[in-house]
């Protein structure tokens, strides 16, 4: 969640230039915005100096009144919290003020991947070690998310079902991190099915059967994950149409795709197998959880080729954004810089309205 020009707080979330807090929090400027929500820095003030800064998530103001996006929004809290991983955003808490529903997350300094693929691939795309580690991470994540359990111990069956290059986080420090389970689904508590004309999920990620409303299960994920794998190794997407009916189209088609090796010369057998493994049409023939394709991708490189720490992402990720990252870094504390300034106004007009009351009181009393 990387911090970029505040928009204003009057222009997200019903929140006004006025008050700049819901709840604990004060609300920095606005750091992303999509068709469902806003995303802002926040920070959560306390005692003896005492501030953390975190991500705020709100509803916009348009769906507020949409019962549905209310329940998607509240089943992300109530899933995606329970998740406790390195490599998944943690969820902190959940409010409301004022008819406003928010999401409180962990603060990431870092960026989508998607930003990351396309100003990579004005410099030849991102290096196949850095991605196989990218890709690690982020089945780590995926799989923590899977073997989610219940009280008495059953797994719940959880399916992000939005798995794709926008909701994988790279950190400048080169962690990977799953994020935004908004449309996550806990199979095992009502069914796979999502049931007619209510698919869910990007187009070009979906697995056949999410795209035809048949029962789910994690193999979904799986697949998206080798989607972005293989757009992220190749530069490009394996089943990109000109449209999104015809890429859906060749998703859900016997045709499979294309081998790695004939888009990138020396491309590693490996991996590629992995990836194609991971791109099985027929569920039953995929790789069955997160788990396994991490295990597959863990030896798809030779070890000569392989990122063996996060300084190796971290390295790669900050040669190219390199002052975004300091530009981000100067927003927010011009952010702060302005929330202490508003502070202290309200404390010396608390201060003045006490003095005033206080003169009165004794002078009502002479």
């Amino acid at each position: 969640m990387d911090a970029r020009a505040p928009t204003g707080p009057s222009q997200a979330a019903g929140v006004t230039q006025v008050t700049h807090v819901l709840g604990r929090y004060e609300l920095l400027l606005p750091i992303a915005s999509g068709g469902m929500a806003t995303v802002w820095a926040a920070r959560l003030r306390g005692t003896r100096g005492f501030q953390k800064i975190v991500a705020v998530k709100t509803i916009l103001p348009k769906l507020t009144e949409d019962p549905e996006f209310e329940q998607m929004f509240l089943d992300e809290a109530s899933l995606a919290s329970q998740i406790r991983h390195p490599h998944v955003v943690e969820i902190l808490d959940l409010g409301e003020q004022e008819g406003v529903l928010y999401l409180v997350m962990e603060w990431i300094e870092g960026l989508p991947l998607n930003e990351v693929m396309r100003e990579a691939r004005k410099r030849g795309g991102v290096p196949l070690p850095v991605a196989v580690r990218i890709g690690i991470q982020a089945c780590a994540g995926l799989h923590a998310a899977h073997e989610l359990k219940n009280p008495k111990g059953e797994l719940v069956g959880l399916v992000h079902r939005d798995v794709s290059p926008q909701n994988i986080l790279v950190t400048y420090e080169g962690v990977t991190k799953v994020v935004d389970f908004g449309i996550a689904k806990a199979t095992a508590l009502g069914g796979g099915s999502t049931g007619v004309g209510r698919v869910k999920g990007k187009v070009g990620y979906m697995a056949p059967e999410q795209a035809t409303g048949a029962p789910i299960d994690r193999r979904v994920d799986v697949f998206a994950m080798g989607i972005f794998l293989y757009a992220l190794t190749t530069g490009r997407h394996p089943f990109r149409g000109e449209s999104e009916s015809e890429t859906l189209a060749r998703i859900c088609s016997q045709k499979p795709a294309l081998p790695p090796s004939q888009i990138v010369p020396g491309y590693p057998a490996e991996l590629e197998r992995v990836l194609l493994q991971a791109l099985a049409k027929d569920p039953a023939k995929r790789s069955p959880t997160a788990n396994v394709l991490l295990r597959g991708l863990d030896q798809a490189l030779p070890a000569s080729m392989r990122a063996s720490t996060d300084e190796d992402v971290a390295a790669f990720v900050r040669g190219i954004f390199c002052e975004r990252r300091e530009q981000s870094r100067k927003a927010l504390a011009a952010a702060l810089e302005q929330a202490d300034v508003r502070a202290q106004s309200a404390v010396s007009a608390e201060r003045r309205t006490t003095q005033v009351e206080l003169r009165q009181l004794l002078s009502a009393g002479e």
